[in-house]
């Protein structure tokens, strides 16, 4: 009896360690199907990190194509404005030749260049002056500006900003518009059903291109303006000749130009009609006479109508 209970006691114990190992084996097994599953998991992963960067690839290549509009640089940020400045400085310096080339060489030092140039050496009986108009990137504009008005005493300066973020903008939708109508105009060509469609579609398509053309340029400027800035250096060795140089800028200026082109035309065309003249009297005191009396000859040449009747 004692025998068969130690008996069933040993085979209950090697039960209870069976189904322990048993249990201990399923954990482990789960754990490694766990295991398994993780590398899946991460590598789903890495695949949308990497179709979420090929995506953003994608976008910055085609926010590039879309800026790229022409040689100028415009803010990739569609929120900053689009601003085209101008500055304009009067300087008295002691030579106005040797300032005119620190000024050149401070522009080109930045990457820009000088736009148009009218300097006026000085002499022994006048002083020099002049105006050089430069074009600098519009980052290194205050930099330049500082280094201009060491040349010199400043007399005065004056600057402006112009926001074309509207025009801008708006130039840069009817391109985008324009450039897709071109497009569906290219399509609708190749499956026109004749020649008479074919030729009113390229018409059209011409128009099309033909304003295209003319938006692209014009956001060519809008762009140079925005990347480049304008700085107008106004040189004298005097200041008194410092109004005077400063007013050959502007509308004043353009219309006192224009007048002064006008009076000195009309004084080369008197100055012509005097020096001819003498010739034309001359020639009208011998002509006259001859006129006079080849119109006498012809009169007394045609006979009396009367004459002829009777």
């Amino acid at each position: 009896m004692r025998t068969r209970t130690i008996t069933a006691m040993v085979l209950v114990l090697l039960m209870l360690l069976v189904g322990g190992c048993s249990m201990s084996g399923g954990t482990d097994s789960a754990g490694g199907d766990a295991a398994d599953q993780a590398p899946a998991g991460d590598e789903a992963v890495g695949e949308e990190a990497a179709g979420d960067d090929g995506g953003g690839e994608a976008g910055s290549e085609a926010a590039e194509a879309a800026a790229q509009i022409g040689e100028g640089s415009v803010a990739a940020d569609s929120e900053a404005p689009l601003m085209v400045r101008r500055v304009e400085l009067e300087v008295v310096v002691e030579d106005v030749g040797a300032a005119v080339t620190r000024a050149r060489a401070t522009a080109t030092g930045v990457g820009g260049y000088v736009s148009s140039e009218d300097v006026r050496p000085g002499t022994p009986e006048r002083d020099g002056y002049g105006s050089v108009v430069l074009r600098v990137p519009s980052a290194e504009l205050d930099a330049v500006v500082t280094s201009l008005g060491e040349l010199g005493e400043v007399q005065s300066t004056s600057s402006n900003a112009e926001d074309v973020t509207t025009e801008y903008r708006d130039v840069e939708a009817r391109i985008a518009t324009l450039e897709a109508g071109a497009t569906r105009l290219r399509d609708l060509v190749e499956e026109a059903p004749d020649v008479e469609s074919i030729a009113a579609l390229e018409r059209e398509l011409s128009t099309r291109d033909s304003e295209l053309d003319a938006l692209k340029a014009r956001m060519q400027v809008l762009s140079d303006d925005v990347a480049r800035s304008t700085i107008t250096l106004h040189l004298a060795e005097g200041s008194a000749d410092l109004a005077e140089v400063a007013s050959d800028s502007g509308f004043v200026a353009g219309l006192a130009q224009g007048w002064s082109a006008f009076t000195t035309s009309v004084t080369v065309l008197l100055t012509a009609l005097g020096a001819l003249l003498p010739f034309l009297v001359l020639a009208s005191v011998v002509l006259l006479p001859v006129l006079v009396w080849r119109r006498r000859r012809k009169a007394g040449a045609v006979p009396d109508r009367g004459t002829i009747e009777g």
